[in-house]
């Protein structure tokens, strides 16, 4: 495997189109993965109202700080190793092409089902906007199927219109968020109390919850190094866009979480009233009753934003593993005129029809239901990712693989790493009460990342000892 890349062209369909991407478009495909005003009307509102209460705001930065050391390894790593799926080089690059086979069928299992997800939401919220200020009562996957169509369109058109219209929903978020708070911090200044950074409020309550809410708030920011192979000038991009996601994001949701707290004298019981609507009310209640029909637009779009970005990262692994031979090589095809992966996208698209159609057939709540199963596996995918990707580097930096310091190749790697697996350890022994459900099939969930590895690993020595090479980077 090679220390450093310098683009792919494939049998099945050429190379994805080079200089399409920047650090700011990067930055915002980030955070229109993790969705500021998606994540306040549900994770965030749910951890308020049945995880630790006020004490997510300090979780919150506890998480923040976690991601930043690991941040910087990340992007040390991203200067030596360029792919559309990140995690797939980054593991392989230090622990084997067979570990590296593995990690990205986790990674497209999260992805896939990240996408599948905010599809629903956005279904979701598009039908209670509807019916709440239109008097327009169709089901939810009705607007489901119509945003799942537009996310194919986009996918197939590529990053440069995607990110225009994720930078754009971004700022309005931000937009948002800012006048919510200042309108709360005017009205209730007595609110904004420090109490919310104090370990009795952290950790009173759903802990395990808690965490992987904030753990899901901060997802996708392997989007910038996704996008590597689209970037222009593509290590300072990935390398800016990275922390620059990171310190956008921690500022927003500190903002917001803390926002929503400062505005009620009980928060959780505010919140476990009806935690979907909690952000509206509060709107409502600080800015005015015109407010509440344009918070509640706002996180439909950003619900389908962020759908667009899981889209465009699940579709990405698709084309990787194409490439590689791990999936059908047509998912390796480009589009001859817009230089996408365009049958790697309708693969996406098929995949969340998959997956949101037992839902519909069933007659299940897309937010009660589908969301807990969901965020725990993608919670759990993502975090074991992290750690295999400080293994990795950690590994390869005693190979003496990589010549940055050892505070970045060793000491930042191993104190994420360590924190990365309490959080998961904490996850996984309190799952039921994460994902709120006593069902066996929800329970058994978790082992959904396992079987996608052990189904990688062993595609990659089938495929090997067969004879046939698996390109598991971009060279």
């Amino acid at each position: 495997m090679s220390a450093s890349t310098t683009g792919t062209t494939d049998a099945a369909g050429g190379s994805l189109r080079r200089g399409t991407i920047g650090a700011v478009g990067l930055t915002f495909m980030v955070v229109a993965a993790a969705a500021p005003l998606t994540a306040l009307a549900s994770n965030l509102s749910l951890s308020l109202a049945f995880g630790v209460g006020a004490g997510t705001v300090g979780l919150l930065l506890v998480v923040a700080i976690v991601l930043s050391v690991f941040a910087a390894a990340y992007v040390a790593l991203s200067r030596h190793v360029t792919n559309a799926g990140a995690y797939y080089a980054f593991i392989g690059f230090g622990l084997g092409r067979g570990a590296g086979a593995g990690a990205a069928f986790v990674a497209t299992l999260a992805y896939n089902l990240a996408a599948a997800g905010m599809i629903a939401a956005t279904g979701y919220f598009a039908d209670v906007t509807a019916l709440a200020y239109l008097g327009v009562d169709l089901p939810w996957w009705s607007y489901g199927a119509v945003a799942l169509l537009a996310t194919a369109y986009l996918g197939r058109r590529g990053v440069e219109v995607a990110q225009v219209f994720t930078t754009g929903v971004s700022l309005l978020q931000f937009a948002v968020i800012v006048l919510l708070g200042l309108a709360v911090l005017a009205q209730r200044p007595e609110g904004w109390s420090l109490d919310v950074f104090t370990p009795g409020a952290m950790f009173e309550g759903n802990v395990a919850m808690t965490l992987v809410f904030c753990i899901l708030s901060f997802v996708g920011f392997e989007a910038t190094a996704i996008y590597g192979e689209e970037a222009r000038a593509a290590r300072r991009s990935i390398k800016v866009a990275t922390f620059a996601s990171i310190v956008l994001l921690v500022g927003v949701f500190v903002l917001s979480t803390w926002s929503i707290v400062a505005a009620f004298p009980d928060v959780r019981s505010e919140a476990a009233a009806d935690p979907g609507s909690l952000v509206f009310r509060t709107a409502d209640a600080y800015l005015g009753g015109w407010s509440g029909s344009l918070m509640s637009t706002m996180v439909t779009i950003s619900f389908f934003a962020s759908g667009i970005a899981f889209h465009n990262m699940a579709a990405r692994y698709h084309y990787s593993l194409g490439r590689s031979g791990l999936l059908p090589r047509p998912c390796a095809a480009v589009h001859p005129r817009f230089g996408t992966p365009h049958l790697a996208s309708a693969v996406q698209v098929v995949v969340s029809v998959v997956v949101l159609a037992p839902f519909v057939l069933l007659g299940a709540d897309p937010i009660l239901n589908l969301f807990p199963a969901v965020s725990g596996v993608t919670s759990i995918s993502l975090t074991t990712l992290m750690v295999g990707c400080c293994a990795s580097i950690v590994v390869a930096a005693l190979r003496g693989r990589l010549p940055e310091s050892r505070w970045v190749t060793v000491g930042a790697p191993v104190l994420s790493g360590a924190g990365m697996v309490l959080i998961c350890a904490i996850v996984l022994g309190n799952y039921d009460e994460v994902t709120g459900s006593t069902s066996a099939v929800i329970a058994a969930m978790p082992l959904l990342p396992l079987a996608a590895f052990g189904y990688g690993v062993v595609a990659y020595a089938v495929r090997t000892r067969s004879g046939q090479d698996v390109e598991i980077d971009a060279s």
